[in-house]
Formats: C-alpha cells, structure tokens, sequence
C-alpha cells in the first residue's frame, strides 16, 4: 500500500517536469525583435520555414477606445493554403510610444509548421503552428533608442 502511495506524487513530479521542458522548447523557438518602429507600418506578412510568404495583410488605422492608436492588418492567403487566415496588429500611445504591443494570430494552416511573423520585412517574431493548425503571439517591442525600463 505504500508503494501506491509513493507512486501517485511521483508521477505528478514527472508530469509536471515533462510539462515544464515542453514550455521551455517551445518558448525558447521564439525569437523575439527587441526594438523596432512598427508606428507607420504598411505591411504584415506570415512566412513558412523555407521564407515562402503564406499570408499577407496591409495595416490601416483601427478605432480604438482609449487614448492609444492601433494599426490593424487582416491576413489574407499568399501562396497555395487558400483557407489560411489571420489576423495582425500593432497598438501603441499617442503620448509617449516608448513600447508598441504587436500580435499575429493566424489560423487553418499546417499543424506543426514553423511560422515566421514580419512586420515591413522585419522579423518580429516565430512560432509553431499547434495541433489545430493555429499559431497566436503576442508581444511587447521597445522603440528604437529607448531603454527596457521606458513605459509607455
């Protein structure tokens, strides 16, 4: 009987480490831009692992509550997978844009694919596609000339 019961926190602690190294391989195959001014960006694109643009969306300005702006771009298939989609955004203040907020969120491509996320030709940032064919990053990137520690 206490076998059994040594067993049951034993395979929680085994659990949770296999659980915790899946996070850290996943989190450490995204690399992330530390700075860049994405304020006046034109164009988003999603690209595939060989640098094959698989979506692509044009930014226009979007309505936003408060008092910062927000660029918005809907990501429309580019190559062969004609039911991807997705989805970009850049939001940052109007006072003081030390930190702009980007996000991708793509759906309905391969499971398992590696993503590529560029703002301008600009690498901001890569992710795997999830089982459902799905990828979302979200992330914060410092102005040019600005330290970590600036807050918008």
């Amino acid at each position: 009987m206490s076998n059994a019961r040594q067993m049951v926190p034993a395979a929680g602690l085994l659990a949770t480490v296999a659980i915790a190294g899946y996070m850290v391989v996943r989190l450490d195959g995204q690399a992330a831009a530390t700075t860049g001014d994405f304020t006046n960006a034109t164009t988003a694109e999603v690209r595939d692992a060989q640098g094959q643009v698989l979506l692509r969306g044009l930014f226009a300005q979007a309505d936003e509550d408060d008092d910062d702006i927000e660029r918005k771009a809907s990501l429309e298939p580019a190559g062969a997978d004609a039911d991807a989609a997705g989805e970009a955004e850049v939001e940052f203040s109007r006072t003081a844009p030390a930190t702009q907020e980007i996000e991708f969120s793509v759906r309905n491509v391969p499971a398992g694919m590696a993503l590529t996320f560029v703002i301008d030709g600009t690498t901001v940032t890569t992710a795997t596609a999830s089982r459902e064919g799905r990828a979302e990053v979200e992330l914060d990137v410092r102005m040019p000339g600005t330290s970590p520690c600036s807050s918008p």
